[in-house]
């Protein structure tokens, strides 16, 4: 399967919670990229609506807007960014700059 991403993704394990019409929920951020992240979560389908997802990195907390891109039941879901991307660009490039290959 061709991997269809624009910007390389960053291997993470963040609290992250969001906000959609079913309400506020928790999960984790195991990898994201400027355009997208896959959040670790038990949850129901969360459909296709739009949704807050607020990421809680060292420096404070980004928060993004999104919509599912793909869910796998019992494993998550995978966000595409609709905006607020650029506070977390930064971030993102510096962890690229600074992580080790093959960590």
């Amino acid at each position: 399967m061709e991997d269809r991403r624009k910007s390389p993704r960053v291997d993470l394990n963040l609290p992250a919670h969001w906000e959609s019409a079913t309400g506020i929920h928790e999960g984790r951020i195991i990898n994201c990229s400027e355009g997208g992240c896959f959040v670790q979560a038990e949850v129901e389908e969360p459909g296709n609506e739009p949704m807050k997802l607020a990421i809680e990195l060292p420096e404070g907390k980004v928060q993004l807007w999104g919509r599912v891109a793909y869910y796998l039941p019992t494993m998550g879901f995978g966000l595409h960014f609709t905006s607020g991307q650029s506070t977390l660009k930064g971030w993102l490039d510096y962890l690229q700059a600074n992580t080790p290959i093959g960590s």
